[in-house]
């Protein structure tokens, strides 16, 4: 064994040169295992006790743009799609805080206890040069073959069906609310019930919420060119105290503060940032949202900016500090702390700033400070 001991989840100990190949060479030798897994499409690995890979399927392979197994052998799941955090302690994938919540981690864990396990893997990874979100869904089950304990582990992509569940929820519950709103207002103004100043309330709240159904659909298509490479950032001149004040006047309204505070920090820098305004408006509106959902009754968002490094940090805090799952998770593409089917604001946030506007998101949260969202971009 290789001692690599240090880690913040699973074992990190790993397994000789010599003991993979002998593991490998088991696993070739069962011809009707490796032909039934050659004609199956999904990604199929064999992970040993110290879940490195001993067998792939031609379909991982190819997954993998690897020409044999000699370039999986040994390796984790997270070490083979290179996963953010596989490299961030020297026992590799599984070992960091971050894979206290990752399914694909657990599922192998539970079945290495002989428990067949199926789960949900939100992991961000490096391809060329950039990050991508991607949405799995994992199988392990336990396998024993001449006396050892395996692992056989099936992967599924199911950013497809992530992005179904949201479009459903999008429109099927958040945008059909707002219609339902905007008819419910448009018929009491059309029936004459309402008259003088209530009349004058109502068409006000149906510009509203009609400005919100608008923002909600052009948000989403944002995002959809964004992760498709067909979005083009137009850069312009702006006036940082002028952004400032237009994404606090854009959330300053009683449907958006909801008995909650929103205010404007002082001595907003006087600075003009080079950077396309609908996107920086759309990063800059998530973080100013998202503090404002997390925050209870009668607490106050803060909104400001203050020049850093050579750029502009926005940055927006609120008191209430996020739970070390939430912490753990946040920039996850499909998760949210709204249930099913919800969130995308942060993972957007980062992925708008750090892949467009030539920046990059990050945050800081406890229970003595609250939470803090950070958003910086260069000035030349």
């Amino acid at each position: 064994m290789h001692d690599c001991l240090f880690t913040e989840f699973a074992p990190a100990e790993r397994s000789t040169a010599e003991e993979l190949e002998r593991q490998r060479r088991m696993f070739e030798g069962e011809q009707f295992f490796c032909d039934m897994v050659a004609r199956l499409p999904e990604v199929v690995l064999v992970l040993n006790g110290n879940r490195q890979t001993v067998f792939a399927n031609p379909a991982a392979l190819a997954m993998l743009r690897m020409d044999s197994l000699d370039e999986a052998l040994g390796r984790r799941p997270g070490e083979l799609v290179s996963c953010i955090h596989a490299r961030e302690t020297p026992g590799g994938c599984g070992t960091t805080s971050f894979c206290r919540y990752c399914g694909a981690v657990n599922a192998i864990l539970q079945s290495q206890e002989g428990r067949p396990a199926v789960d949900e893997c939100r992991l961000t990874v490096e391809r060329n040069a950039s990050q991508e979100a991607l949405d799995l869904r994992v199988w392990a089950n336990p396998i024993d073959l001449r006396g050892e304990r395996f692992t056989v582990f099936v992967v599924a992509d199911i950013a497809d069906e992530k992005r179904k569940a949201f479009l459903e929820r999008l429109f099927l519950h958040d945008i059909l609310n707002t219609a339902t709103a905007i008819q419910g207002f448009s018929q009491l103004l059309g029936s004459g019930v309402a008259q003088g100043p209530q009349r004058e309330q109502f068409a006000q709240r149906v510009g509203t919420l009609s400005g919100r159904l608008v923002e909600e659909i052009h948000t989403h298509r944002v995002l959809i060119e964004a992760e498709n490479g067909d979005l083009r950032p137009h850069f312009s001149p702006l006036n940082v105290a002028e952004i400032l004040q237009t994404v606090f006047e854009a959330y300053h309204r009683p449907d958006h503060l909801d008995q909650r505070n929103l205010q404007l920090a002082p001595d907003t820098p006087d600075l003009v940032l080079a950077t396309d305004p609908v996107l920086l408006g759309r990063v800059l509106g998530n973080m100013v949202k998202n503090a404002l959902e997390a925050s209870l009754p009668g607490d106050t968002v803060t909104l400001g900016a203050r020049a850093k490094e050579g750029g502009i940090c926005f940055w927006v805090h609120n008191p209430t500090a996020m739970p070390e799952r939430v912490r753990l998770q946040v920039f996850s593409r499909s998760f949210s702390t709204k249930g099913a089917g919800r969130g995308l604001g942060t993972y957007s946030m980062k992925f708008l700033t750090e892949r467009y506007l030539g920046g990059r998101v990050e945050f800081s949260s406890s229970e003595a400070e609250g939470t803090t969202f950070r958003a910086w971009y260069p000035l030349g």
